[in-house]
């Protein structure tokens, strides 16, 4: 994480928000989007809402997924405001990122379970990689919202998410971060930082439990994909009575930002895996966390991540029609044969099963720097000795098994 100075200036349920927005000199408006709105719930609270309708699936509308993803963390300590990150707060944060990249594929967490959701181009894969944080010290604008009163946590700064966008420009303009379409900007504030949707504040920042929102995802004018993360750990909102296995303010936030990475990988443009409700994979589970593997009190944790332990909300399945943790895992395992005319060659076959989809491809390294591809391989080695050969086979939904042996191979012929 670096500092930098510039001197640049939902709605409930995860609705498909159709606030037209005109461009400066455009031609057209821009419908904006406001998808997977972690409702501010309380910590026990239940959602009030009918069981999911289409026989248990949530729905495809035809838009595109994110087959990969690359995360970007922004966060904002507007210089002159006062308000500043807890500690260790943005530490978490990115450590949960990059421990959420190294174990892309693997079917030990709940982001194992969005492959199942595709569009034409492949499955919406568990296949992120972490661009790094950016601390953001760029003054407030003028207030462009106010927060509520009565129901929120009492923040007087308030910005609408007209303002959030700009300074999620700003920022990738300044110091020229990637905006690819597989890019999403996580923009993180601090405590006493409001926002609304707008300006009429008809939904704002933990601003009650009706209109109160913990995070949103959207996209900006120019196509960059972001979510907008407030502060969760304010007593009765968002859920901030949950375990926090890491004993920091940043336990909460990151289940927050867990649903709002899934729901931008598989409905990024709020048209693709989303129902009539505007309701997405994470909506329809936002108070359920499943079982605790470990900890105790408030120190449960409900997933391991690269070794590290949070506290998550679980995920729909189409494949379950119920909220799961992850995803079940695939088995792989193979034989070899050695081919009795033919010194060091050697031939393998692979078998491999998923639960909840098919095995749709295998690789084979051969432990002497070359690769293979297909259920079955025929392999010469060019030298004796004993070789580690691994086969790795990937299922339908881009989550991947794998399984190794020691090969031998001799100067004469195999006994």
């Amino acid at each position: 994480m670096r500092p930098r100075s510039l001197s640049t200036a939902v709605l409930l349920g995860a609705l498909v928000a159709l606030l037209l927005s005109a461009q400066p000199g455009a031609a057209q408006t821009r419908a904006k989007f406001f998808g997977g709105i972690v409702r501010d719930l309380p910590t026990g609270a239940q959602l009030d809402r009918p069981s999911i309708s289409h026989g248990g699936q949530l729905p495809y509308a035809g838009g595109r997924v994110l087959n990969s993803n690359r995360t970007h963390a922004i966060f904002w300590a507007p210089s002159g405001s006062g308000l500043v990150f807890d500690p260790g707060y943005e530490q978490l944060i990115g450590t949960f990122l990059t421990d959420v990249a190294a174990d892309s594929h693997k079917t030990t967490n709940t982001y194992s379970l969005s492959g199942q959701y595709s569009d034409s181009h492949g499955p919406a894969a568990y296949a992120s990689t972490y661009g790094g944080a950016i601390l953001d010290t760029d003054p407030l604008p003028p207030n462009g919202c106010t927060e509520p009163a009565t129901t929120g946590p009492g923040w007087t700064l308030c910005l609408t998410d007209d303002q959030l966008e700009s300074e999620i420009e700003a920022v990738t303009a300044a110091d020229h971060l990637p905006t690819t379409n597989h890019d999403i900007y996580f923009l993180i504030t601090p405590n006493g930082l409001g926002s609304c949707t707008d300006s009429s504040s008809s939904s704002c920042a933990l601003g009650g439990h009706v209109t109160g929102y913990c995070g949103y995802h959207s996209e900006t004018t120019t196509g960059i994909l972001y979510a907008v993360i407030p502060y969760n750990a304010v007593q009765g909102h968002c859920q901030s009575d949950n375990p926090r296995p890491n004993g920091s303010t940043a336990d909460p936030t990151i289940s927050t930002i867990s649903h709002e990475h899934n729901e931008t990988v598989t409905d990024p443009d709020g048209n693709a895996w989303i129902d009539a409700q505007g309701d997405e994979e994470a909506d329809l589970c936002l108070t359920s966390f499943g079982p605790a593997l470990g900890g105790s009190g408030d120190r449960e944790w409900n997933e391991s991540i690269n070794g590290a332990h949070f506290y998550l909300q679980e995920l729909w399945s189409n494949a379950d029609s119920a909220c799961e943790q992850r995803a079940k895992p695939d088995s792989v395992s193979f034989r070899l044969t050695h081919t009795p005319d033919r010194l060091r060659s050697v031939s393998f076959a692979a078998r491999g099963s998923d639960p909840q989809g098919r095995m749709v491809a295998f690789e084979w390294r051969f432990g002497d720097g070359r690769a293979a591809f297909g259920r079955r391989a025929e392999h010469v080695f060019r030298l004796p000795g004993s070789y580690r050969v691994t086969v790795r086979a990937t299922d339908s939904w881009g989550n991947w098994a794998f399984a190794a042996r020691t090969v031998r191979v001799r100067t004469g012929p195999p006994r």
